[in-house]
């Protein structure tokens, strides 16, 4: 397993890992690098992270768009649309909550 599946980025698809951690430290999400993670599927839209699908296992999720995939981590803020959460929630908006 990869820690990374792709990055999108206006439309640009990028799979090399050492370019897509490159391109999150050129958009400040250090957070993502600092978290364990498999198979990430990301996209950055208007400054935003959306995670597409993958496994966040452990670390803090600061901020951004969870679609689909499995939580382990903190939640600290941000939009959970989607995915089998089983992290520590703090704060934001679930949308899988009816």
């Amino acid at each position: 397993m990869d820690r990374f599946k792709k990055i999108t980025i206006n439309n640009k698809e990028y799979h090399n890992k050492s370019k897509i951690e490159e391109l999150l430290k050129l958009y400040n999400f250090f957070w993502v690098l600092n978290a364990e993670i498999e198979d990430a599927d990301l996209e950055i839209k208007n400054n935003t992270l959306i995670w597409n699908s993958g496994d966040f296992l452990y670390g803090k999720w600061f901020y951004g768009i969870f679609k689909n995939g499995s939580f382990h981590g903190v939640w600290e803020n941000g939009i959970f649309a989607g995915g089998d959460f089983k992290g520590k929630w703090k704060s934001g908006i679930d949308l899988t909550k009816k």
